[in-house]
């Protein structure tokens, strides 16, 4: 009986439709990325996907619409890559610090665009894009006050287990951070030779410490 249950074919028809707006997603985060959003329309999404040219403005309505999902969808990748390299580093996390967690964090969020995916691509993409005031990517603006969140969590974490100076501003910090981490993935993908990932990585790990370690006392 359940298979012939009328509320399956709602079921059968959301899952499709759910596939069919990855995929349309997943088309605009690569036009995006080639061509910048000012480029890239529906129908060129659209066409990118091998579906009809019309669909997208079916699915998301325009293309604010879409690349408001586009820019939250990303955000969300890349927060799920870097917990993904926590859980397959060899970090222990219940030995770790919140200061060792938050130092390995920005490593990994910088390897992510050493061979950058569509999505992370269009990510960086979007964030120049936002920078007139006319041209505000709303998804973009809330992923990127999530993100600002979630360091500043890892910072107060840290306050709480002592590792972080308790004096330090989580939402200040978690701002720095995210602009530290975004500008260096930004040269990373416009001039690779400029930018030697190690020597950055490094050193980004070291001021990290100095900022937010608590003092030694002698």
């Amino acid at each position: 009986m359940a298979a012939t249950s009328p509320a399956n074919p709602r079921r059968t028809q959301a899952e499709r439709r759910s596939r069919s707006e990855e995929a349309l997603l997943d088309a605009a985060a690569a036009v995006i990325a080639e061509r910048g959003i000012d480029r890239a329309s529906l129908t060129s999404i659209g066409t990118r996907s091998g579906m009809s040219r019309a669909l997208p403005a079916h699915h998301f309505g325009s293309k604010d619409a879409m690349v408001d999902r586009l820019a939250e969808r990303a955000q969300e990748r890349l927060s799920d890559a870097m917990v993904g390299a926590i859980l397959h580093s060899e970090l222990d996390l219940e030995e770790a610090s919140a200061l060792d967690v938050l130092r390995f964090m920005v490593g990994a969020y910088l390897e992510l665009f050493v061979a950058p995916t569509p999505d992370n691509l269009a990510l960086v993409a979007l964030w120049g894009a936002v920078i007139p005031a006319d041209a505000s990517v709303a998804g973009l603006v809330d992923a990127d006050r999530r993100a600002v969140a979630g360091w500043a969590a890892v910072i107060e974490r840290g306050q709480e287990d002592g590792s972080i100076r308790p004096d330090a501003d989580p939402d200040a910090a978690g701002v720095t951070l995210l602009a530290l981490t975004r500008g260096v993935a930004a040269l990373l993908l416009i001039d690779p030779e400029l930018v030697d990932l190690p020597s950055v990585r490094q050193t980004c790990d070291d001021w990290i410490a100095i900022a937010l370690a608590p003092p030694v006392i002698d």
